[in-house]
């Protein structure tokens, strides 16, 4: 047995209407499209480009107990 419901002409143009709001917006969020977050990247990437050790690993283990 198979049901089908088959909405009214203006619940299906609502239906619709919605999907296309939806599909039309951009999808990333507004922090990501953010002046100001491009530019700190931007500043974070040429600040490591600068230095020479970036990413290696430490050549000591750091802390150690006594």
């Amino acid at each position: 047995m198979e049901i089908r419901i088959t909405p009214e002409p203006e619940e299906r143009d609502a239906v619709l209407a919605a999907v296309e709001a939806l599909l039309a917006r951009d999808p990333l969020p507004a922090a990501y499209r953010s002046g100001w977050r491009l530019r700190g990247v931007l500043e974070n990437v040429s600040e490591a480009e600068d230095q020479d050790d970036t990413g290696l690993p430490r050549s000591s283990r750091g802390a150690t107990r006594a």
